[in-house]
């Protein structure tokens, strides 16, 4: 048995959980906190970042591409305020992210105190737990729970304030303790076999059978592309991923159609879903960004497998199995042996016809010429040819991220981060700092426009401060383009509130010491690409673009949707 400040106490049950760093700011009510992280600093590194919206997001990007846990620090009111909309993203994509906040000194809870707002009901709608040391004697058990809530299901953020005025209190630790705050994995319940059997020979006996992959799946550790395809190829089905599912399947292999859904799905991918006799779902995402808002729906019947009770709010085209996705599909593949031997060369058919209409359009977006102004669809091309497999994408909010949708591919499981289900603007150059600092290995590479990059640029100061070589991608056309762009289609041309003006992006990395690369003309796009991943640090390309141009994407289900 040992005393321990709470301080301490928390940056015992951290390490004990794997925890290498956290993302945060400091403050007054987090003072004692960061005071006594000054003994960790060869265990936990604290990385202090321009804003707490970043912070939270870059521990979110931890989170997904670890498939573990982020953690950040925050200051009470103020800095907890900041750090709303990125909770919110980690909630609606289902994040386990531990946010660690000040509060106010318990003696002045309720006055209206200075920093005192009601975090705990400001948060209770985005987030999975809200927990509060009220009290020394409760450290213990608060943070027990706390850890469990994270990597059940469904994950979320988790919230543990703690007042100023406690941080210093002393705390008995003993050995058993510290085994209440290690995280244990809980195991799945198994599903009943006979139901097993039923999707088994429903995948096989169908005609056109298809499996949607969600982010419940690939955000399990344990979950490795082989169990898809292997089910895949078994039955004859093909493979389309949720925003968040990305890299489930390489992108590349046969079985795989990509995408599907509003902002960045495929004709392929969508069409089908439309026209599939049979819809596997594994996780929770067959929702209305997958669907264009319950427009574009399955012929037949659809299974959807998850722990995620959200699914039952939903409008109930499926069947509805609450069971853990990773389990149930490997479950799939222990019922169906040997090699696929049956004929459905028909679906096949459909399917190379709708590849063939995809890579019209794809081609057509690359013969595109503009006089001064880069033909993006070109340049994210040949970014996709030249750059490492080995990479992580990270995608912002915009008419730009459907470049990332169409041109690069993506071959592993969580390598691809963007803020899918909220469709918050300034996530992903946050979660690529996490990213790439959890991943020093693999080549990170940001794209952004530049109405999201505006909403966190400070933190190119962090990269540099940080030595984090980040590659930087500014799709700057201008405007708030996919505003501007229905003011065009729909609005009859009643272009208002849309244009905008924009710094020099180059000569602004460049005075917080990064370099970088304006883009204006196809003539540029070799030397661009070749700085951009040739550099040992942080480096930013800036393209100039028509805020006209529309990139290949599934225009008459976009209008559908919107009606």
């Amino acid at each position: 048995m040992t005393q321990v400040t709470i301080a301490k106490l928390i940056a015992e049950a951290l390490l004990i959980n794997g925890v290498k760093r956290i993302y945060g700011i400091i403050g007054t009510s987090i003072l004692d906190f960061i005071d006594a992280l000054y003994d960790y600093q060869d265990r936990i590194n604290f990385i202090t970042t321009r804003h707490e919206q970043v912070a939270v997001s870059a521990a979110d990007g931890e989170a997904r591409v670890t498939a573990n846990f982020g953690v950040a620090a925050v200051h009470a009111g103020p800095g907890f305020m900041n750090s709303l909309i990125s909770l919110a993203i980690a909630m609606k994509d289902r994040i386990p992210v531990l946010l660690i906040t000040g509060g106010v000194r318990r003696r002045l809870r309720g006055t209206d105190a200075w920093l005192e707002v009601d975090q705990e009901s400001i948060a209770k709608a985005i987030v999975k737990k809200y927990l509060r040391i009220s009290k020394s004697s409760e450290a213990i058990e608060i943070l027990g729970e706390a850890f469990r809530n994270l990597l059940t299901y469904p994950r979320g953020p988790v919230v543990i304030e703690v007042p100023e005025d406690i941080w210093n209190e002393k705390v008995e630790l003993k050995s058993e303790d510290l085994e209440l705050l290690k995280i244990k994995e809980a195991i799945p319940e198994r599903p009943p076999q006979n139901i097993v059997k039923e999707i088994a020979n429903s995948l096989i006996n169908s005609k056109r059978p298809l499996i949607l992959a969600c982010g419940e799946l690939v955000y399990n550790k344990y979950f490795e592309s082989q169990y898809l395809i292997s089910l895949a190829e078994k039955t004859g089905s093909y493979i389309v991923t949720s925003g968040n599912a990305r890299g489930a399947c390489s992108e590349d292999h046969e079985r795989s159609l990509g995408r599907c859904g509003f902002g960045g799905g495929n004709i392929v991918a969508d069409n089908a879903i439309e026209n599939c006799d049979f819809l596997l779902v594994l996780g929770n995402e067959f929702d209305d960004i997958t669907t264009y808002a319950y427009t574009l729906l399955p012929k037949g019947e659809v299974f959807v497998i998850s722990k995620d009770d959200s699914v039952n709010k939903r409008p109930r085209y499926y069947e509805f199995l609450n069971y853990e996705p990773l389990y149930f599909l490997k479950e799939l593949n222990e019922q169906i042996s040997g090699k696929y031997t049956h004929n459905k060369s028909e679906w096949d058919s459909k399917i190379l016809e709708w590849k063939n209409q995809w890579m019209k359009m794809i081609e057509e977006a690359l013969n595109k010429k503009y006089s001064n102004a880069v033909n993006p669809s070109k340049f994210f091309y040949f970014l996709d040819k030249l750059a490492p497999k080995n990479r992580i994408i990270t995608g912002g909010q915009g008419v730009h991220i459907l470049y990332a949708y169409d041109f690069i591919k993506i071959y592993k499981p969580r390598t691809f981060l963007a803020s899918t289900n909220l469709g918050a603007m300034g996530y992903a150059f946050p979660a690529a700092i996490g990213a790439k600092i959890s991943n020093v290995n693999d080549e990170v590479i940001t794209i952004l426009g530049d109405g999201d990059f505006m909403m966190t640029v400070q933190d190119l100061e962090t990269l540099k401060r940080e030595k984090i070589p980040l590659k930087i991608i500014i799709v700057n056309d201008n405007s708030y383009r996919v505003l501007y762009l229905r003011q065009v289609i729909q609005k009859q041309g009643r272009i208002y509130e849309t244009l905008l003006s924009n710094p020099d992006f180059v000569a602004l990395a460049n005075s917080f010491g990064i370099e970088g690369i304006r883009v204006d003309n196809d003539d540029k796009i070799d030397e661009a690409i070749n700085k951009l991943l040739n550099s040992k640090e942080s480096y930013l390309v800036e393209l100039i673009i028509d805020p006209n141009d529309m990139p290949p994407l599934n225009l008459k289900q976009t209008l559908a949707m919107s009606r």
